[in-house]
């Protein structure tokens, strides 16, 4: 069986430059973090951080600020990770003016926590020595 859900559109997306990337074992890639802020009065930094990645696999937490849209990030692969398609996402998080009755006019900020779109990290083995 399937769960499905329907809702309106949350406050922000997150999604991440290219959506396939590629690192060798023991090395570090940048990606692109790219936020859309869905609803016009959330103006607020989202946080990212790893959501339940392999341990060999790093990643520093982020705040894309405000005023931004997008920023890098550095995965660091350590090495003797097994090589593999590995997908990985974000948790993100904002302070989002809400309440559940539309017309209200207070609108205290409620933590809003969501997955960002997954990517594909391909790790590959580090070139043996001659």
């Amino acid at each position: 069986s399937i769960a499905t859900a329907v809702r309106e559109v949350g406050p922000f997306m997150v999604s991440c430059e290219p959506e396939e990337l590629s690192v060798e074992a023991g090395q570090e890639a940048s990606l692109k973090v790219v936020v859309r802020r869905m609803w016009p009065d959330f103006k607020d930094k989202v946080s990212l951080q790893n959501l339940a990645w392999p341990s060999q696999i790093q990643v520093n937490n982020l705040d894309v600020g405000a005023d931004q849209t997008e920023a890098t990030v550095m995965i660091k692969v350590q090495s003797g990770t097994r090589p593999g398609l590995y997908t990985l996402a974000f948790l993100t998080q904002g302070q989002v003016p809400f309440h559940k009755d539309p017309a209200s006019k207070d609108r205290p900020n409620t933590l809003v926590a969501l997955p960002s779109r997954p990517f594909i990290l391909n790790v590959t083995e580090p070139p043996k020595p001659k």
